[in-house]
């Protein structure tokens, strides 16, 4: 089985924060079977750096950069394709429209666990205005009623980014983790955003409450997927939402 992660960021990001991209692979390597092999593309051509991620104005560009990225994936014959951005909602649609492999994103994949997990949970996040992303995003799955909190933990992108400050982010994560039990009444917790690759286990070692890694649910909600697809032929519908345009490929060729 081959599933191909799309990193919502530059080919450059790679060589700027092998930190991170180090713990990314890890924790992809820590859940995905043996036999499946993943590969994570990141996105060629002029976008914005990754600190400029959290803002809305620029999802768009990125989004937009993403779907040929996934179609080169499916031409190539991966089996499923996650997207790898909590808040990349519009990517998800869009790339369940165009394609024909099972999609999933990391974000969904998160919050559907986490309801499976528990009757509660609270989001783990940034800042305040990440917190606006990951209220959207709860909304988009209609679970308001079961998320009791999204706690910011006032770190930057960069700052997960670089990995430079990680004693300071793992006090922080660990102190609103603790609040999220114990005030807001969370059974589960959710990391979010794939910037804080590999603070699951941190929690994990250090609360009783089950703990999210949206990476981690994403590359299994894959392998899942991808294997419905190939017994079952089941995958994304395609009678409405998510039903292709007779001039997708036409299209994709001309301005993508």
């Amino acid at each position: 089985m081959k599933i191909a992660y799309l990193f919502p960021g530059r080919d450059a990001d790679r060589r700027d924060n092998p930190s991170f991209f180090k713990a990314l692979e890890a924790t992809i390597a820590g859940v995905k079977r043996p036999e499946t092999e993943v590969t994570v593309f990141t996105l060629p051509g002029q976008l914005p750096g990754e600190a400029e991620m959290a803002y809305w104005y620029v999802h768009p560009k990125v989004f937009s950069a993403m779907i040929p990225a996934a179609k080169r994936a499916e031409k190539e014959g991966y089996d499923a394709v996650v997207i790898g951005c909590v808040g990349s909602t519009d990517a998800e649609y869009a790339i369940k429209e165009v394609l024909e492999v099972p999609v999933v994103g990391i974000g969904e994949s998160a919050l559907l666990l986490a309801h499976v997990l528990g009757q509660t949970f609270s989001v783990l996040t940034y800042d305040n205005k990440t917190a606006a992303w990951i209220d959207r995003v709860v909304r988009e799955r209609h679970l308001e009623d079961f998320c009791n909190s999204v706690r910011p933990l006032n770190v930057s992108l960069g700052e997960m980014m670089v990995r430079d400050a990680m004693a300071k982010v793992n006090r922080k994560i660990l102190r609103e983790a603790q609040l999220a039990i114990s005030l807001d009444r969370a059974e589960v917790l959710v990391i979010g955003s794939s910037g804080f690759a590999g603070l699951a286990d941190y929690l994990r070692k250090r609360v009783d409450a089950a703990v999210v890694d949206p990476v981690e649910a994403g590359i299994k909600f894959g392998e899942m997927l991808a294997d419905l697809k190939s017994s079952k032929n089941l995958s994304q519908s395609k009678v409405a939402a998510y039903r292709s345009s007779p001039n997708t490929s036409k299209v994709l060729e001309k301005y993508f």
